[in-house]
């Protein structure tokens, strides 16, 4: 597909302005003789999804995501059932989904690369909830969504994300260890019709399109073009069942602990006897007590580099 027209979507609080990373983007599509421009998102919810279908709709076929793993969502989102191609650049904190499906690039460099890439078919999964107000959500991602009390400790402010960066991370997730309460929950997979049923007392569940490679160990073989989504769930009722499944994370053999757990499945539903808050690509969603989840396979079209 020849790039004709680019639209670059950016969080500006998501690290991505540092070092004029989107001017130096703009400035290599230029010298291409490529139209190029770049739109801010806003802090309202779906910003960037908006931004990038009318993108899309006013007639660019490459639009580029800049930040973190929300803002990319958001823009493959906008893009989606569209003829517009997405790519993206890391600019937040945790970035995993680039983690896993790109190399670390100058600006110049991923412009270049992007121009003489192919198109990539990626899976999304689509989250279907109503909410403790009785609000009904219908949204999708494709990183990774995680509920639990550590789930709940890496929730933070974009604020904070810009001043502590990943430090943020692992103090709260360090303080959450500490006074950690499994969350009850019940799991019904589904492949081809077939149904599977699952109770776990989970510290962390985490329903994953993919993980980057320092992550491997949790769920080997999870990748974004599959059709499958992995479902990961650790426990332990205090600390002290904690702390071996973690000991063993450096070792990258936390699958092999008693308290450990995972399957793959197409579809997905999850239920909870109390109300839990679902961690979206880093973005917390309201509190609810059942979430359904679908794999969409290549739902969306991307160039990776």
């Amino acid at each position: 597909m020849t790039i004709k027209t680019v639209v670059i979507v950016f969080n500006p609080k998501g690290g991505s302005a540092r070092g004029s990373i989107v001017d130096r983007m703009v400035a290599a599509f230029e010298a291409q003789q490529i139209p190029v421009s770049k739109v801010e998102t806003t802090p309202e919810p779906g910003s960037a999804t908006t931004l990038a279908r009318e993108a899309a709709s006013s007639g660019a076929n490459l639009v580029i995501a800049v930040g973190g793993d929300g803002t990319i969502r958001e823009v493959v989102e906008g893009v989606m059932g569209t003829d517009a191609l997405a790519a993206a650049y890391p600019g937040g904190t945790g970035n995993l989904f680039l983690q896993s499906n790109s190399s670390t690039l100058s600006p110049e460099a991923f412009v270049a690369m992007v121009l003489s890439g192919r198109r990539q078919d990626v899976d999304m999964i689509r989250l279907e909830y109503i909410d403790v107000e009785g609000v009904t959500h219908d949204q999708w991602f494709m990183t990774a969504l995680g509920l639990g009390p550590l789930s709940d400790a890496i929730i933070i402010s974009q604020d904070v994300k810009r001043v502590f960066g990943k430090l943020a991370y692992a103090v709260n997730v360090s303080k959450a260890s500490l006074t950690v309460r499994p969350v009850a929950l019940h799991l019904t997979l589904e492949d081809d019709g077939e149904k599977r049923e699952l109770s776990v007392k989970a510290d962390t569940l985490i329903v994953a399109n993919v993980l980057p490679p320092k992550m491997a160990f949790m769920s080997r073989g999870c990748n974004a073009s599959d059709g499958l989504m992995d479902v990961i769930h650790v426990g332990g009722n205090n600390f002290f069942e904690l702390l071996p499944t973690a000991l063993r994370y450096p070792l990258g053999t936390s699958d092999q602990s008693r308290h450990y757990g995972r399957a793959r499945t197409q579809r997905l539903l999850i239920t909870s006897e109390t109300p839990v808050t679902p961690n979206i690509d880093g973005d917390a969603g309201p509190a609810t007590t059942a979430l359904s989840l679908t794999v969409v396979k290549g739902a969306v079209k991307m160039v990776l580099v």
